[in-house]
């Protein structure tokens, strides 16, 4: 055998060593935890697919590699999980690593990928187009079929129909199968009992017969004890202030801790400043308005188009429009449409006098809200005269008078928002 030959043969082995070593010394661990980040990872014109294939053994799983992906890599990181690596390298060398359902892991050219999902969207398209529709009848238990159908039709296919049947409260759907059963989670979703809450409001109202005393400031103090003992002073305060051209200034608090509506009412109508009208108390669902109503239906004449004389009734008296709306706290933000109107006749007709206004307020649950500044004026006349001599026809007269006063009213509402629990709302 030649000398040259014999060099040839020495110098193969030493080749395979290094390369080995290259590999072997690349990894610097102490034991295979696929949850332990690798120190030192470096390869040098490695073999792209035994440094995959290094990776998916260090993480313990499976891998399978495309044909057409070759190639060298050479990367230097530390501390790096196995996971992430194999990442990088997908990014950096335009590989897409795909983790499938049955467990494992595939590794292609990312532009391959790109058609392969190209195409089964197109093939899902093409089987929905050509798919039969399915027809299901959903019952709608806790909402109104028209406001849930209108929702449901934003998720659906170009082929599938949504309709809602008012008679029986049911939404009918035609749709593909492969969605139907999304439509379904969805409504089941939307058609969840909502919370409810009850409105209970007390209507007070606080009168002064002295036309020149401006209004109403009431307050009254007290102290709130906590569970662990420590007590703090407290003052609740009810204004419903009048200036000298009748304008209301309006106002919305709510009562602090130790405070409660009743106790508040009582103490003013101990105090004869005022006497209770109503205590109406209605239950809504969230975002629901509510509307409570004290009063009457006058009819006023009106002309239609023809000129002829129709008759409407309008709606004298208080008013009060509450929409709660629930927080993720469990607070509850309260949109309150307060109103108080009187009315008057009129050689020309009915005079409405109004006093409205529109505020948001948040209490806590079980927390009361005060609204004041509905303020009404009304004259009162009051005949005063003598026993008997001025009831007498023609001369009663002279033993009388009759006394013309101006009267205020201010309108105190408290209202107290309360959660409804579910088991209540049942009626278990």
């Amino acid at each position: 055998m030649s000398g040259k030959m014999i060099k040839s043969l020495i110098w193969v082995p030493l080749v395979l060593i290094l390369a080995f070593a290259v590999i072997g010394t690349s990894v610097a661990q102490e034991e295979s935890d696929p949850s332990v980040p690798i120190k030192n990872l470096q390869f040098q014109s490695a073999d792209i697919k035994s440094v995959l294939t290094f990776l998916a053994d260090y993480g313990g799983v499976n891998v399978v590699i495309a044909p057409d992906v070759a190639g060298t890599v050479t990367i230097k990181l530390r501390d790096v999980k196995w996971r992430a690596a194999m990442d990088i390298i997908g990014r950096t060398y335009e590989l897409a690593v795909v983790d499938e359902e049955d467990g494992y892991i595939r590794v292609l050219p990312a532009d391959a990928y790109r058609k392969e999902i190209t195409e089964i969207e197109k093939h899902k398209k093409e089987t929905m187009e050509l798919a039969a529709l399915e027809t299901k009848i959903v019952k709608i238990s806790n909402s109104t079929s028209d406001d849930v159908v209108a929702a449901v039709k934003s998720l659906m296919t170009e082929r599938g129909v949504a309709s809602s049947d008012s008679r029986s409260n049911s939404i009918i759907i035609q749709e593909v199968p492969g969605n139907m059963q999304n439509l379904l989670d969805y409504i089941a979703e939307l058609d969840k009992p909502a919370r409810q809450i009850k409105i209970s409001a007390r209507l007070l109202e606080l009168f002064t017969t002295d036309a020149e005393e401006l209004g109403i400031n009431w307050s009254a103090s007290g102290t709130y004890t906590t569970e662990s003992g420590l007590a703090y002073p407290q003052e609740v305060n009810v204004n419903a202030l009048r200036n000298s051209d009748n304008a209301v200034q309006y106002k919305v608090t709510a009562l602090q801790h130790g405070w409660t509506a009743d106790a508040v009412v009582e103490a003013i109508v101990q105090n004869d400043k005022g006497r209770i009208i109503a205590h109406p108390e209605i239950t809504t669902i969230d975002n629901k308005e509510a509307k409570i109503q004290m009063g009457q239906k006058i009819p006023v004449k009106q002309f239609d188009e023809a000129g002829n004389v129709v008759i409407k009734f309008e709606e004298v008296g208080t008013i009060l429009l509450v929409t709660p709306h629930l927080t993720s706290a469990d607070q509850i933000l309260m949109e309150l449409a307060p109103e108080r109107s009187t009315y008057q006749f009129d050689p020309n007709g009915v005079i409405i006098n109004t006093s409205n206004a529109k505020t948001n307020v948040i209490v806590n649950n079980g927390q009361t809200a005060v609204i004041g500044g509905l303020t009404t004026e009304d004259e009162v006349e009051t005949e005063i005269g003598v026993p008997i001599l001025k009831d007498i026809p023609l001369i009663g007269n002279l033993f009388k008078y009759t006394n013309k006063r101006i009267e205020s009213r201010d309108l105190i509402i408290f209202v107290t928002p309360t959660i409804v629990d579910s088991d209540l709302a049942m009626g278990g």
